[in-house]
């Protein structure tokens, strides 16, 4: 049964393009989901922090980066996707589709009972969605 919930899950994230949540999930098995749905990106261990405990995905042109901040137990506590200014649009029209937009850059994506913010800053060169459970 595990194995049937965690295929649909995979086939559903494939096809939901960029916008899985992987907040909760373990280091090895976003390693996995990543490398199995997410061909855009390849992992990027060439840069080590002392501080924070994370993975950064990045694509191939540089546009877009992926960082799953993680707990001592590498366990994701949340998410933070950086990208380029040309993708904002199709960003958008993604999050308004999949998402309850609560206000211009807040959605709410419900997943298994569990209610995740995802929240949209826009920088000067860039844009960030953070992802978070809510609280």
């Amino acid at each position: 049964m595990n194995r049937i919930i965690l295929i649909s899950f995979l086939l559903l994230i494939a096809g939901a393009g960029k916008s899985q949540t992987l907040v909760g999930y373990h280091s090895d098995d976003i390693k996995k989901i990543m490398r199995e749905t997410q061909n855009e990106f390849r992992l990027n261990d060439n840069t080590k922090n002392e501080y924070y405990n994370y993975l950064k995905f990045e694509n191939r042109f540089g546009t877009k980066t992926f960082l799953f901040f993680l707990s001592e137990n590498d366990t994701c506590t949340y998410t933070k996707m950086m990208c380029d200014y040309s993708n904002l649009k199709v960003t958008l029209e993604m999050l308004n589709e999949k998402y309850q937009l609560v206000n211009e850059n807040k959605w709410i994506e419900e997943k298994n009972g569990d209610k995740f913010n995802i929240t949209l800053k826009r920088e000067n060169w860039y844009f960030t969605l953070v992802t978070r459970r809510s609280k």
